[in-house]
């Protein structure tokens, strides 16, 4: 057995790590290398500018004119932080629940630690894998930025790449207190998909719907805000709070409802 759940978590997880960060790589090499034609190409901005205005507004609104732009387009304003959610939502929903399903939760809890100690090194492992995407993500723009005409400024890279590990975390957390307090796995993977969805539509759509304009501050999407941190004022502080605190809040719910609960063996 290893020496703690947080390296068990490590341990666990470590193919699946070798096999998102290839893709993140795959993914992120292909966009970059279609800069230079999309750059060339005016009329793919000008179909952007006559899309719609709902469409533009879920691909991100940023258009094809500036390397930023693209970037938040092709990838961040929704194929990157999905990925990221599919990551965390998995993890966040396996890392209780899968344990009661499989029958292994007395092996974890036969340790000499308290329930409140083996949640918190699975939620540290389960942080330490989105962070290492993270850092293979901005290595791959970086190099990416450095190796082609995608002249972004290596500050913003990081801040994107850090926003979309970030934006990830809530939806995690909320898998994980979902699935601490029912023990079903499929259960904590629906409804937190369900509302990861929600989420997304309410940010892109609210400027568009009156009823809903004032509600767009409840997305975590909407503290996201990739094309502001990619083309704006950058990632605040603010908004990287409120996504930390919304997960930390998460966190300590999942923890009292384990600990106030009777584990399946």
């Amino acid at each position: 057995m290893l020496a703690s759940v947080f390296a068990k978590t490590l341990h666990d997880r470590r193919r699946s790590l070798a096999g998102w960060s290839a893709g993140l790589v795959v993914l992120t090499a292909t966009i970059v290398a279609y800069w230079p034609s999309v750059r060339d190409n005016p009329q793919l901005q000008s179909f952007f500018d006559d899309l719609p205005e709902a469409a533009r507004a879920l691909t991100g609104g940023a258009g094809y004119s500036t390397p930023a732009g693209y970037l938040n387009t092709e990838l961040f304003a929704l194929m990157m932080p999905l990925l990221f959610l599919v990551v965390a939502i998995g993890m966040g929903s396996r890392a209780v629940a899968a344990e009661e399903e499989r029958g292994t939760i007395d092996l974890l809890m036969s340790m000499p630690l308290t329930r409140r100690r083996m949640l918190l090194e699975k939620v540290a492992g389960g942080v330490a894998v989105l962070f290492a995407l993270g850092l293979v993500l901005f290595a791959s723009l970086a190099l990416g930025s450095l190796l082609s005409t995608l002249d972004v400024p290596l500050g913003r890279l990081a801040q994107i790449s850090l926003a979309t590990v970030l934006v990830a975390l809530p939806f995690g957390a909320l898998a994980l207190a979902i699935g601490c307090a029912t023990g079903a796995r499929g259960l904590a993977l629906g409804l937190t998909s369900a509302a990861a969805v929600a989420a997304y539509m309410l940010n892109a759509l609210a400027p568009l719907v009156d009823s809903l304009s004032s509600l767009r501050d409840l997305s975590p999407f909407a503290w996201y805000a990739s094309d502001s941190v990619l083309v704006g004022a950058g990632l605040q502080l603010w908004r990287a709070a409120l996504l930390v605190g919304v997960a930390l809040l998460l966190a300590g719910v999942a923890a009292l409802a384990l600990e106030r609960r009777d584990l399946r063996s």
